[in-house]
C-alpha cells in the first residue's frame, strides 16, 4: 500500500532548479557553430552557476548548466533568436543567438529584505495584464478558499444554520486551549498568515482581503523558497516558506521570461512551483501535543502520495509535476495580452488558472472498475477488481473525511440475491435506509484514511487524531480485488418457491461512489451544499455521491430445487397434496450420456414429478367432490 514518505529535499537525480535568468551577452569568437556554447555566472561576483535552465525562448530546447557554469545548446538555432537562462534566487536574463561566438548571461540576485514587506497586490492589478489567468482563477477553488464553509464549521460552527452540529474545534477539541487558533488559515487565509503567522481563521462573512482573496496570485508567485525537508508544517509556516515581499519580483516556471517592467514586475525562475508549492497546503499531519511539532497521523497526505509514485519521479516515463496534471495548457501563444514583443510560444506551453481537482472530469478519470460474475452450485460468486489507472496519488485523497465507496448489487427476477460474504459497507457509508443514501451494511467496501484519538473514539477529524485505525486507499497504479457471495435460491419476502428448479436472469452491478465527507458530518452538520454553495452530490438520488465509475453484467443462474412440499392455491382456497408414490421417470439419452448438466436433470425430473403430483391431486379432489354430492 502506501510506502514510507521520504524526507523532501532535492534528489541528485532530480536537481530542484532549472532556470531562467536576467543576462548580459557577450560576443567572442568569430566563424558558424553548430551549437551555442555559453556560461552562466552570477552578476556581481562572476561566480559560474551550476544547475542552471537555458533555453532558447518559447521553444522546447533547453538545457542545464554544468558544475562549472557552462553549457551547450546543440543546432539547428535560429539567428535573432534569444536564449534566457534563470536559476533560483535570480532574476532571469536573456540575449540574442549570433551566428558566432560564445554566450555570458549574467545573472542578478533577487533581493530580499524580510524587515521591509511591501503590501501583497489585489488580484484585479495582475489582470491589467493576465486577464484570462485572472478569469480563470476567480472561478477556481484558489480563490473561494477563505470562505469556504465547511471549514468554518468544523473550526467555529459559524458558517451555516446547522454548523455547531457535530465536531466544532473551538469548542470540541482536545487542543482548543493550547492551540485555539488551530492551522486552518495558514492555507484557507494565507494572506492574513503572511502578515500575522499562526493566527485563528476570519469568519467567511469578513470582508478584508484575507478572506476574499483566498489564495491570491502573490501567495504562490511570491514564494522564495520551501524548506522540503519539513513537508508536514502546513500552509505558509513560518521558517517553512518564505515570501519574497521586499523586491519587485514574479516568480514563475517557464524558464525563460526576461521580460522586465520598472517598478512593477520582474520574472525569476523558481521550479518549486511546478509541485512543492502545492505540498505546502496539500500535506500536513495532525499536531497531537499542541506544540507545533505535526507529528501526529497524516491529515492532508497528497504531496508525498506523488512524491512516491512513479509520478513523482522524473526518471519515470510516467513523470508528471502537480501542474501538469491539474493545469490544462491553453490554446494561447502569451501569457500576457498587452506585450507585443512577447514570443509566440509552443501552444500548451502555458497552463491554466483554473486548478481542477475533484470536478466531474477528474473523478470519472481517476478509477476503472472490472467484474466478474459466475454460479458455483447454490452460489453466486463476483469478483471485483478496482484499479487507480490514472491519477498521481492515492484514491481518495484529501483530508481524512473524504472517502470512496464500492457498492455491489446482485438481483434477480423476485428481488436482490442475499449476500452472504463478509465483505460489507462499514457505518461509515452511512447508517439507515438505503433509498436515502445509508449504505452501510450492503455488500461492497469503503475506501478511506480512518484515525482515533486518545479515548478510542473513531473516525475523528485529523486535529482530534493520534493514531490511525486504517488507511485502505489506492495508491496510484494499484488494484484492489473483492469478492462477493450471493444466494442463488432467493425469493421475495413473503412468497414461497412455487417450482422446483428453474433459470433466470441475474443482474450484478458495481458502483464507484465519491464521498466530500462521511455522512454521519454531513448529518450532524446538516451540510445540503459543499463548502462553495454548490448542491452536495452525497445527498443527490440515485448514487448519494459521484459516481466514478461502474460495471454490469447479466448472468443466467439455475435454482436449486426446494426441500419443503409445494402447495397449490385458488379462489383462496389451498389444497394441500397428500404424499403420492411417483413412478420412475425414463431421462432423455442426452443426459444419460452425461452431456448435460445435472442441475439440468434435476430440474427435469422436478418438472416431470410436478405434473404427475398434479395430476393426483385433481384426481383427489374430483373423487372427494362426487361423494359430497351423493
Amino acid at each position: 500500500m502506501s510506502r514510507a514518505p521520504r524526507a523532501l529535499t532535492a534528489s541528485p537525480r532530480r536537481p530542484h532548479w532549472v532556470g531562467t535568468l536576467t543576462v548580459l551577452a557577450l560576443t567572442l569568437s568569430a566563424g558558424p557553430a553548430a551549437a551555442l556554447t555559453g556560461l552562466v555566472r552570477d552578476g556581481s561576483t562572476g561566480a559560474a552557476i551550476p544547475g542552471a535552465v537555458v533555453r532558447l525562448q518559447a521553444t522546447s530546447t533547453r538545457t542545464v548548466t554544468d558544475a562549472d557554469g557552462r553549457f551547450v545548446l546543440p543546432d539547428p538555432l535560429v539567428s535573432g533568436a534569444r536564449v534566457v537562462a534563470g536559476a533560483p534566487g535570480y532574476y532571469y536574463a536573456g540575449a540574442p543567438v549570433l551566428d558566432t561566438g560564445e554566450v555570458v548571461l549574467a545573472l542578478d540576485a533577487v533581493p530580499h529584505d524580510p524587515s521591509a514587506p511591501v503590501p501583497l497586490m489585489d488580484p484585479s492589478e495582475c489582470a491589467s495584464c493576465h486577464s484570462r489567468q485572472h478569469e480563470e482563477w476567480k472561478g477556481s477553488a484558489m480563490a473561494h478558499a477563505g470562505t469556504n464553509t465547511w471549514v468554518a464549521d468544523l473550526y467555529d460552527g459559524s458558517a451555516t444554520p446547522g454548523g455547531m452540529g457535530g465536531f466544532v474545534y473551538v469548542r470540541d477539541s482536545v487542543l482548543r486551549e493550547t492551540s485555539p487558533a488551530s492551522e486552518c488559515a495558514a492555507c484557507h487565509q494565507p494572506e492574513a498568515w503572511a502578515e500575522d503567522p499562526l493566527r485563528a481563521l476570519l469568519p467567511v462573512t469578513d470582508e478584508s482581503p484575507a478572506v476574499t482573496r483566498g489564495v491570491s496570485c502573490l501567495v504562490c508567485h511570491l514564494v522564495r523558497s520551501v524548506d522540503e525537508t519539513r513537508p508536514n508544517f502546513p500552509g505558509i509556516y513560518p521558517g517553512v516558506v518564505e515570501l519574497n515581499r521586499g523586491a519587485m519580483v514574479r516568480f514563475g516556471t517557464l524558464g525563460d521570461v526576461d521580460y522586465h517592467a520598472p517598478q512593477r514586475m520582474r520574472a525569476a525562475y523558481q521550479p518549486q512551483l511546478s509541485s512543492v508549492v502545492c505540498g505546502v497546503c496539500h500535506q500536513d499531519r495532525g499536531d497531537p501535543s499542541g506544540h507545533h511539532r505535526f507529528d501526529g497521523p497524516l491529515s492532508e497526505p497528497t504531496y508525498l502520495e506523488w512524491l512516491e509514485s512513479p509520478y513523482g519521479d522524473p526518471a519515470s516515463p510516467l513523470f508528471q509535476s502537480c501542474m501538469d496534471c491539474h493545469s490544462d495548457p491553453v490554446d494561447e501563444r502569451s501569457g500576457s495580452f498587452v506585450l507585443d514583443h512577447t514570443p509566440g510560444r509552443p501552444l500548451g506551453d502555458l497552463r491554466s488558472h483554473h486548478f481542477e481537482g475533484t470536478t466531474a472530469r477528474f473523478l470519472e478519470d481517476a478509477v476503472t472498475v472490472g467484474l466478474e460474475a459466475e454460479q458455483a452450485g447454490d452460489r453466486l460468486m463476483v469478483r471485483v477488481a478496482l484499479t487507480n489507472h490514472n491519477t498521481g496519488h492515492h484514491v481518495p485523497t484529501g483530508v481524512t473525511m473524504r472517502n470512496m465507496i464500492l457498492l455491489v448489487k446482485a438481483e434477480g427476477e423476485q428481488g436482490p440475491l442475499e449476500h452472504l460474504g463478509d465483505e460489507r459497507l462499514s457505518d461509515l457509508a452511512g447508517v439507515g435506509d438505503p433509498k436515502l443514501g445509508y449504505f452501510a451494511g450492503l455488500p461492497g467496501k469503503l475506501y478511506a484514511n480512518v484515525n482515533r484519538a486518545a479515548d478510542g473514539s473513531s473516525p475523528v477529524m485529523f486535529t482530534e487524531a493520534t493514531e490511525t485505525v486504517y488507511d485502505n486507499r489506492l495508491p496510484a497504479l494499484a488494484t484492489d480485488r473483492t469478492e462477493y457471495v450471493f444466494r442463488v435460491e432467493n425469493t421475495a419476502a413473503g412468497q414461497a418457491a412455487t417450482r422446483a428448479s428453474r433459470r433466470e436472469q441475474v443482474r450484478v452491478s458495481v458502483q464507484v461512489i465519491y464521498r466530500r465527507a462521511f455522512r454521519e458530518i454531513i448529518d450532524a452538520k446538516g451540510w445540503k451544499e459543499d463548502g462553495r454553495g454548490r448542491p452536495l452530490a452525497d445527498l443527490a438520488p440515485p448514487h448519494f455521491g459521484h459516481l466514478m465509475a461502474s460495471a454490469d453484467a447479466t448472468v443466467e443462474v439455475q435454482s436449486a430445487a426446494p426441500s419443503r412440499p409445494g402447495w397449490l392455491g385458488g379462489g383462496g382456497c389451498a389444497v394441500v397434496l397428500p404424499a403420492v408414490a411417483l413412478p420412475a421417470v425414463a431421462l432423455p439419452a442426452e443426459v444419460a450420456s452425461g452431456e448435460v448438466p445435472a442441475g439440468i436433470v434435476a430440474s427435469r425430473r422436478a418438472r416431470v414429478g410436478w405434473v404427475v403430483g398434479f395430476g393426483v391431486a385433481l384426481g383427489i379432489a374430483f373423487k372427494r367432490r362426487a361423494r359430497s354430492r351423493r
